[in-house]
């Protein structure tokens, strides 16, 4: 069976650029050189064993589940409330505004702390919960695994790991929402929000081979999409990025949770959004926009937050798969290890 078979309705342009970032993150797990430990203290996280362990799973439990990428679209229907953290600027007599951090590799970040004239100006909350979805989900992907470890093999109410697999790239696709631009601007932007996405769609088209017949993607000997001879500059440069950047399990501050760091996110989302679309240019057509400044920089703003989502995605994938494991199986097997090691031993001294 094909690794990961991608079934695409064409209807909607968004769905091979939603399940090819969810590919590229786990592939972000197996091939990027992730460091063995983080954190300090007496008990620093064994990093790179868990994001291997982790797409273990994934690749014992990948057939059919990636169409969860695109499940929020097709499915829940949720666009208008749950895939973006809508701002806008607020009263510059206010005062400073505090923007929470994120880990130093985040490229968005670095880039709009250094460039963006609204950083740290006042900006007003208006609508959209894409950072309490993304938390919720990643709550109850822990609980759901919490109930499949309890209960027996083939119970009824056990969730199968099919469907959590779904489960996480389900909740995919809302990460990487929280990093595009638009969805994180409460200004009138549908026209040139949905020329964008489209761009970014074809370059991903063009990059990778399609199965036109089964509508989805063809895979390599490693099980991620198959490189075509005219891959982009654009996913070029976003693979080589997922690749070789640094890898951080942190959230960028010890006291964040997964709910901060999207909030984070869609903040930097947002500064963004003003850089690529300034006042002045507003809701234009895709052909505006392409005769314009700010489109000069078009690419290197979509490289960074299309690597920026990848990495949020591995990253908030891997906190829940850490978090499970260490309250149930591998929790239990270190307890029965060490159970049967003191048993040894008591053994030993008796002989």
């Amino acid at each position: 069976m094909a690794f990961c078979e991608i079934f695409i309705d064409d209807l909607a342009m968004k769905q091979y650029t939603h399940a090819w970032l969810a590919m590229m993150a786990i592939k972000r797990l197996d091939m990027a050189n992730i460091p063995e430990t983080e954190g300090r203290g007496k008990n620093p996280q064994q990093v790179a064993h868990y994001a291997k362990s982790l797409v273990r799973w994934f690749k014992n439990y990948r057939d059919f589940v990636v169409q969860g990428a695109w499940y929020p679209d097709q499915v829940f229907h949720d666009q208008g409330s749950s895939h973006g953290a809508k701002y806008s600027i607020g009263d510059p007599l206010l005062g400073p505004q505090s923007f929470l951090v994120l880990p130093k590799t985040m490229e968005i970040y670095n880039l709009m702390m250094k460039e963006s004239g609204l950083y740290e100006e006042p900006y007003v909350y208006d609508s959209g919960n894409v950072i309490d979805r993304v938390n919720a989900m990643c709550h109850t992907i822990v609980d759901n695994f919490k109930i499949q470890f309890r209960e027996e093999k083939g119970n009824p109410i056990s969730p199968s790991s099919t469907h959590m697999s779904m489960r996480f790239f389900i909740l995919s696709h809302y990460i990487a929402d929280a990093h595009m631009p638009m969805h994180c601007d409460s200004r009138k932007l549908d026209k040139i929000h949905a020329s964008i996405e489209e761009q970014w769609e074809t370059e991903v088209k063009q990059s990778y081979r399609i199965d036109e017949d089964n509508l989805r993607f063809f895979y390599d000997p490693d099980g991620y999409p198959l490189a075509t001879d005219g891959m982009t500059n654009l996913i070029k440069n976003v693979e080589q990025k997922i690749l070789s950047r640094p890898f951080v399990y942190s959230w960028g501050n010890s006291k964040y949770d997964a709910r901060k760091y999207v909030k984070a996110v869609t903040e930097y989302s947002y500064l963004l959004a003003h850089e690529m679309v300034p006042k002045g240019l507003g809701n234009c057509t895709w052909g505006k926009y392409k005769k314009s400044e700010p489109y000069k920089r078009f690419e290197e703003y979509s490289s960074k937050l299309m690597a920026d989502a990848v990495d949020s995605i591995a990253r908030a994938w891997l906190h829940v798969w850490i978090r499970y494991r260490d309250w149930g199986p591998d929790k239990k097997a270190d307890a029965k290890k060490e159970t049967e090691y003191s048993e040894f031993s008591e053994s030993e001294e008796a002989m």
